[in-house]
């Protein structure tokens, strides 16, 4: 496949829709939608991942530090959820998550400062660690606006599932791809990879697995928020392929025309 075949990928998964009736859901029918979803997401996510081999090292570098913005605003998000969320087993889950992400009283393993070191070590000036994208910043701030609008089952979905789960299965596909890049494979013994071996190792996968089950329980405890879990679950995969794909759009390199 062409590099820009790959990166003209679409950029939503095809997927059976989920818009029915709130009495059609209930919780096998929507794991078997949330299942479908991760897959479809997790198979987009290897076809546009393909190019960052190719890529230029700069662009690369540019990539990469897109994705820092999305775990700073990841953060912020998750104790607005927590602040939503009653009592209970997803929430006690969301805190201990919500903590780690901050570096349990130690700011220097915040996870936004443990990615800011990888991207300091493969070359990424730290004047260049504030130029966010325009159109990201529209689309991350639109989650937050949606999380903060809407009621907890929607958050559930939007940042329980979406930024616990699927964001474990696209950074498993992002760092296969990308360690292949010449430049990252002739200096893998300098670079640093702790954030790289905390979110796509044992610990990420064990988050995933515990979030399904809280979430599980939630849903046994009340079914009734089927229908808004999946909206907002939907909303999250919406957006989070869309940063993606404004992010391949800024920095991917473009054919040239053929005279």
């Amino acid at each position: 496949m062409s590099l820009q075949k790959t990166l003209d990928a679409p950029a939503t998964p095809d997927f059976p829709a989920f818009a029915m009736p709130p009495d059609a859901w209930d919780r096998p029918t929507f794991w078997r939608f949330a299942d479908s979803a991760k897959e479809a997401t997790e198979a987009l996510a290897a076809e546009k991942m393909k190019a960052l081999p190719r890529l230029p090292i700069e662009a690369l570098r540019q990539i990469c530090t897109q994705y820092r913005f999305f775990t700073i605003d990841y953060i912020s998000d998750l104790a607005l959820l927590l602040a939503k969320l009653p009592f209970g087993g997803l929430r006690s889950l969301l805190s201990e998550i919500l903590a780690e992400e901050l570096g349990e009283g130690d700011p220097a393993k915040a996870h936004p400062e443990v990615y800011d070191r990888f991207l300091a070590s493969i070359g990424v000036a730290p004047e260049d660690l504030e130029r966010r994208l325009p159109a990201n910043r529209d689309v991350l701030g639109g989650l937050t606006r949606e999380l903060r609008d809407r009621g907890p089952a929607f958050g559930v979905g939007l940042r329980g599932m979406g930024g616990e789960c699927l964001c474990q299965t696209y950074l498993s596909v992002m760092f296969e791809h990308m360690r292949a890049h010449p430049y990252l494979r002739e200096r893998e013994d300098y670079i640093d990879w702790e954030f790289w071996t905390i979110h796509t190792g044992e610990q990420d996968i064990v988050h995933g697995e515990l979030t399904r089950q809280a979430i599980d329980d939630y849903l046994r405890h009340d079914s009734s928020v089927l229908p808004e879990l999946a909206q907002g679950y939907e909303r999250s995969i919406t957006a989070w392929n869309l940063f993606w794909q404004n992010i391949f759009d800024a920095y991917a390199p473009q054919p040239r025309a053929v005279s």
